[in-house]
């Protein structure tokens, strides 16, 4: 994302690649980012809570958590794209508010995400919960007899 669409051709001339690199450039950049983007995610749900659990299980919140956020991203820059009276309506505060929208749709598809790795985790052999044995009966004595 960062380097742009140019690169792809630039490192094609510099490592004498064929022209079908260029042209698959653009998907191989999206596919390096929504990777690294999943990584990112996997790992934060990996250390943040304070249970033991494989790396790996933690993926399909990781991968549901980015598609609804780049799901929620596309639909949100569509509004503002084609509702142009959002900045009409709100004036200078317009990009602010914006934002603010963009952040709580991003932080509830993470928690999307979190919730569904918990769920998995209850229906999994390591993340079941032990039963709770009931304690035994208490007896009361009578001591005035």
């Amino acid at each position: 994302m960062v380097v742009g669409p140019r690169f792809g051709e630039w490192l094609a001339g510099r490592i004498h690649l064929s022209g079908l690199f260029v042209l698959f450039w653009p998907y191989i950049q999206w596919t390096v980012a929504v990777g690294f983007t999943v990584l990112a995610i996997k790992a934060l749900y990996f250390l943040a809570p304070n249970v033991k659990q494989r790396f790996i299980a933690t993926l399909p919140g990781a991968v549901l958590s980015v598609g609804c956020w780049i799901g929620l991203s596309y639909v949100l820059g569509t509004y503002f794209r084609h509702f142009d009276s959002f900045n009409k309506t709100y004036g200078t505060l317009g990009a602010a508010i914006a934002l603010m929208v963009w952040l709580y749709w991003t932080g509830f598809a993470m928690l999307v995400g979190a919730e569904l790795n918990a769920e998995l985790a209850k229906i999994s052999n390591e993340g079941k919960l032990q039963e709770k044995h009931e304690p035994p009966a208490v007896t009361t004595i009578n001591l005035a007899a």
